[in-house]
């Protein structure tokens, strides 16, 4: 049985059940119309998320359309339908988006797969995709206004099948993580060499199952990740994490340590390390104990301080008991 726990996207309810999330880029035939929980959200493990972003699924935010350059000034965006490759004589190519707004920031992303849905065609082909490098809407993207908006390099492909109605998928991993990082998701562009075309349907389509699908599974930061992330001051701390302890300084030498000399108790005890190490802090002009190490008896008493009062430093004025010692002290203001 798999254990669920609840979650909140983008304000909206979800459960997300402990199951095992894959990143296959393989093309596969057939729908994506599991059970609805399902699509909604899954966890790959106690700290790896797992959600489904896909119109008509809670929180999901969509946007797709298709540029024609045989009609260059119309939007597309209502259209069932995305195409690339060559039609008519003329180009096409679809742009995507998917709002990722509820990965937290410093999350690591497992994994980030493109679904889309192929109609039948005739013949094999590349599609290529890009990042788009500006900002679009499926209500109002033209050939004209946004058809070269996007970075050449190309991140991921999609091989199409021929003869085949079915999922074809594409890896972004590395393109959700750079968005997360970089905070500037607009989209992705899917294009191919002009012999053929591809039909894949849209988030219009009437059976929701068919729609594009990004799945994505992350691993939300935490303050003991070793990794300073979050926002964070330093290494698992500051920001959302615990503050941050404050940088200090050193005051003892390799071999040198601090403790109390003469009786082995009474008013010129130093006590035990952390008191003695404060001490020493103070002594030295400092108002605060960072930390220090461990507390071991001081043999080597010509290489060891040793103070009488708050406000003097001396040597050992004999070996009247075993001398306790505090060595690697950090001190700050």
């Amino acid at each position: 049985m798999k254990k669920m726990i609840a979650a909140a996207i983008l304000g909206i309810p979800a459960t997300f059940g402990f199951a095992g999330c894959s990143s296959s880029t393989t093309a596969q035939t057939g729908d994506f119309n599991s059970d609805l929980g399902e699509q909604t959200g899954r966890a790959k493990q106690a700290l790896s998320v797992c959600v489904d972003v896909q119109r008509g699924l809670p929180g999901s935010a969509v946007e797709d359309t298709f540029l024609d350059e045989s009609s260059a000034d119309n939007p597309s965006g209502a259209s069932g339908t995305l195409y690339t490759g060559l039609s008519n004589g003329y180009e096409k190519r679809s742009l995507l988006k998917f709002g990722l707004d509820f990965i937290p920031a410093g999350s690591i992303i497992d994994s980030a797969t493109l679904k889309l849905h192929q109609n039948w065609r005739d013949g094999e082909s590349t599609v290529r995709v890009h990042q788009v490098t500006a900002p679009w809407s499926e209500d109002t993207a033209t050939w004209t206004s946004s058809a070269s908006s996007y970075d050449a390099t190309v991140v991921s492909t999609i091989a199409t099948q021929s003869q085949v109605a079915g999922i074809v998928t594409a890896d972004l991993t590395a393109v959700v993580q750079g968005w997360t990082d970089a905070g500037n998701n607009h989209g992705i562009a899917l294009e191919e060499d002009l012999v053929l075309k591809t039909e894949f349907k849209s988030s219009e389509e009437a059976n929701a199952a068919r729609r594009p699908m990004l799945s994505v599974c992350y691993t939300a930061p935490t303050c003991d990740d070793g990794i300073q992330n979050q926002g964070e001051e330093g290494v698992d701390c500051g920001g959302p994490c615990a503050a941050c302890p404050p940088v200090g300084v050193m005051i003892t030498q390799p071999g040198e340590a601090y403790g109390h000399h003469g009786a082995c108790g009474g008013w010129n005890g130093c006590g035990d390390a952390a008191t003695c190490a404060q001490w020493a802090c103070e002594v030295n002009g400092y108002a605060q104990l960072v930390s220090h190490g461990a507390d071991a008896p001081c043999t080597e008493l010509d290489n060891c301080h040793l103070f009488y009062s708050r406000g003097d430093i001396q040597w050992n004025w004999g070996n009247w008991c075993e001398v306790s010692g505090v060595t690697d002290i950090v001190c700050s203001n």
